[in-house]
């Protein structure tokens, strides 16, 4: 098993990510604690001002000239027609993260674990529907503590392919579950009490 991709969290680790995104690598994750609540209008106002400040350094302009564009079910994107840049972001309640990948696209999600024996009530009915009949049957074997962990990894791998790929929350099917093996997915390096992924094509 690959090891979790790193996490810089935000502000501390920006020199970090930026020497990611002009390295080879031309991929980087970072992080930013937000308000505890599932209200995430605060969050997305503050991930797009980290954003602009970061890809402002790295193409030499300032954060106010960074226009990035969001409309309604569609990802975030850098209005710079130059320099095709991947940008992905996923908010879970006290933490939101943003995926940046230089040249093409990149998918990214990450997810708050549930508490207790009984915190995920009808996750059999959403892990059937969503993650597919295998996944489900993995699930279904794990413990109530270690189910909740697994679930969140296994819909985080969901969510972050289906970015990557440009598509909607769907449900699992034979012929999307093919279209998502395309797709490299990796684990996050995130507090415990998180699970994430991100997708790159390949």
């Amino acid at each position: 098993m690959r090891e979790p991709v790193r996490v810089h969290a935000w502000p501390d680790g920006a020199s970090q990510a930026l020497a990611e995104l002009r390295s080879a690598r031309a991929l980087t994750v970072i992080s930013l604690v937000t308000p505890d609540t599932a209200i995430r209008h605060t969050a997305r106002e503050n991930i797009r001002t980290v954003l602009q400040e970061i890809l402002g350094s790295l193409l030499h302009r300032p954060a106010t000239a960074i226009a990035l564009i969001s409309r309604p079910g569609h990802a975030i994107f850098l209005d710079w027609p130059d320099t095709p840049i991947g940008l992905s972001i996923s908010h879970a309640a006290g933490l939101t993260v943003a995926a940046i990948h230089v040249g093409t696209s990149i998918g990214v999600d990450v997810m708050q674990m549930a508490q207790g024996a009984d915190a995920l009530p009808d996750w059999e009915n959403v892990a059937h529907d969503y993650l597919g009949p295998q996944v489900c049957a993995q699930l279904a074997k794990l413990a109530p503590a270690q189910r909740a962990a697994a679930f969140a990894q296994a819909w985080s791998r969901w969510e972050a392919g289906l970015k990557c790929l440009g598509l909607a929350l769907t449900e699992w099917t034979p012929a999307l579950a093919y279209r998502l093996a395309s797709c490299s997915v990796s684990a996050l390096g995130l507090p415990e009490n998180y699970g994430g992924a991100i997708a790159v094509p390949g």
